[in-house]
């Protein structure tokens, strides 16, 4: 039996039902149609009545769903079943914020103890940084935070950082991800040695980038100091061993899980050096947040639950409408980041051409993600979205708390997101005749979802991640793909290895590569005009 979606009774009877029709034309006919296409957990309200749905096409994209077990899949993501098949092993990302599985063991450890142990050998540490016990080596208090790491090890930290600090937090966190050593001087010239933290953050502790960058930074402190200065280290990691010869003393190791992926790490150890930040309260309410969501999308019924219907509609417009993209608009500027955050979770999820079962997928699975922040969206990319040939979901972040809004400013996010919204979502005949009347066309007809929270802090923050990694499943477990894994990854960093001696010139000119990338860098010697 085949495992391709679009081949299931259940995928044709969406077909069948699915007919062109215009999102303004639904509204016009149910004004109450607002209502019936949101739904919300607490102050987070997701209205989706802005998609072209109907609701013949809505109840049968939910039996689609029941057809293809998402039931029995999302009881198995909390159970601590072995879900990455591939791998062989659990995705439990939803035990780190306290939705524990039902199987409390997980190759002989206790999941929900060993969790809060480290979240409790977080604590003392981040406790000892606030109360300024812990000190450089010309016995000064901490004040900088280095947080060394790539992918999933950094892009969190870095994300949630932006959203939630203040600006007057007693550390200050840098990140460092890039390779090529600018990034790292360009911190360098930000800190003061004698009162810095460098954290290296490394699921496997083998990460490249991430050792080069580590072991340059060491090297540097070491200088700095005229001795080695482990005690400025902390490491968070998968491979304690690792850790040990790296140099990092077991007492300042953090302690990740084969079953924590990278991009679903924020909620673990990995997210010490926000916690280090902003402190140990806004982090466990960041978890609370995830917590909740969580338990939203267990529970909740399909007709109410955000991350079920958010990943449905996103299967029909990109499978059988053959959207391009997806592109996340947040109107708020400590948001900046979060696009950049959803669009590794997307993409490295969803970017699968392969079910789990091994067969070709001939359809569309996932799609291009990106975003940025709206006010600035809105004079860069919006043209496209309006008067475009492609089609994209637009999701708009939303708060509607203006506090601490200065009074000039008093509504001006809010109504330009709305004002967007419409537009595209309306559209607007031309006027008059001729050329320049038809450039005027707006057809209207954009998929958009409006995304409102009250305000953004930690909890918001907590829950808006955790709806898009259960989105993120829904759409896995309807077109049979893995989310978990991400072998293609591997490929261009196994070839990068193998050409680096030969760039170095520590091996013979066209010993890896093909013809292009041996003229490449014949002119980058020099030696090819």
């Amino acid at each position: 039996m085949s495992t391709i979606l679009t081949r299931t009774e259940a995928w044709r009877a969406v077909d069948e039902a699915d007919e062109p029709v215009h999102s303004a034309a639904l509204l016009a006919a149910d004004p109450q149609r607002p209502r019936r296409y949101s739904v919300a957990l607490d102050d987070l309200r997701v209205d989706y009545s802005r998609q072209p749905l109907t609701d013949t096409v809505r109840q049968r994209l939910l039996d689609l769903a029941q057809a293809r077990g998402l039931a029995e899949q999302i009881e198995a993501l909390f159970s601590g079943a072995a879900v990455n098949r591939s791998e062989g092993r659990p995705a439990l990302h939803t035990a780190l914020r306290g939705s524990y599985p039902d199987s409390r063991e997980v190759d002989g450890l206790d999941v929900p103890a060993a969790v809060e142990a480290e979240l409790e050998r977080m604590d003392a540490l981040v406790a000892r940084l606030h109360s300024g016990a812990w000190r450089g080596y010309s016995g000064q208090p901490l004040r900088h935070v280095v947080n060394i790491g790539i992918g999933g090890s950094e892009c969190g930290v870095t994300m949630a950082h932006e959203a939630l600090a203040r600006g007057d937090e007693p550390l200050q966190l840098h990140t460092v991800s890039g390779v090529d050593g600018r990034e790292l001087a360009a911190v360098w010239r930000r800190i003061d040695p004698t009162r810095t933290l460098f954290c290296v953050a490394s699921k496997s502790f083998t990460t490249q980038e991430t050792l080069t960058n580590a072991r340059t930074a060491w090297a540097w402190l070491e200088a700095e100091a005229g001795r080695p200065v482990p005690e400025q280290f902390v490491g968070v990691s998968a491979n304690p061993e690792a850790m040990t010869e790296f140099g990092i003393s077991p007492a300042q190791q953090l302690r990740i899980w084969d079953w924590v992926g990278g991009r679903y790490s924020l909620p673990s150890a990995m997210g010490f050096p926000l916690a280090a930040a902003l402190g140990m309260t806004p982090f466990r309410e960041l978890l609370a947040g995830m917590r909740e969501m969580d338990t939203h999308f267990r529970t909740a019924p399909w007709t109410a639950n955000i991350p079920v219907l958010l990943g449905l509609i996103g299967v029909w417009q990109i499978t059988l409408r053959g959207l391009q993209g997806h592109v996340a608009l947040p109107y708020h500027p400590g948001l900046r980041r979060f696009p950049a955050y959803l669009q590794q979770l997307d993409m490295e999820s969803l970017g699968k051409s392969a079910t789990q079962a091994g067969e070709r997928i001939p359809h569309a699975t996932g799609t291009s993600f990106w975003g940025e922040v709206g006010s600035n969206a809105q004079h860069s990319f919006f043209q496209w979205l309006h008067q475009g040939t492609g089609r994209v979901i637009a999701e708009f972040l939303v708060p509607v708390d203006e506090e601490d809004v200065p009074e000039a400013h008093r509504g001006l996010a809010l109504a330009n997101a709305l004002g967007q919204a419409q537009a595209l979502m309306h559209g607007q005949a031309p006027s008059g005749q001729g050329a320049q009347a038809e450039q005027r066309r707006y057809e209207g007809n954009r998929p958009v979802t409006l995304i409102f929270f009250r305000r953004l802090d930690a909890r918001t923050l907590g829950r808006l991640v955790a709806m898009h990694e259960h989105r993120v499943f829904v759409q896995a477990a309807l077109w049979g793909i893995n989310p978990f894994d991400q072998w293609g990854v591997e490929l261009g960093k196994q070839l990068a290895k193998g050409l680096l001696p030969e760039i170095r010139g520590e091996a013979p000119p066209g010993t890896q590569g093909d013809a292009a990338t041996a003229q490449a860098l014949a002119w980058i010697e020099g030696e090819d005009g």
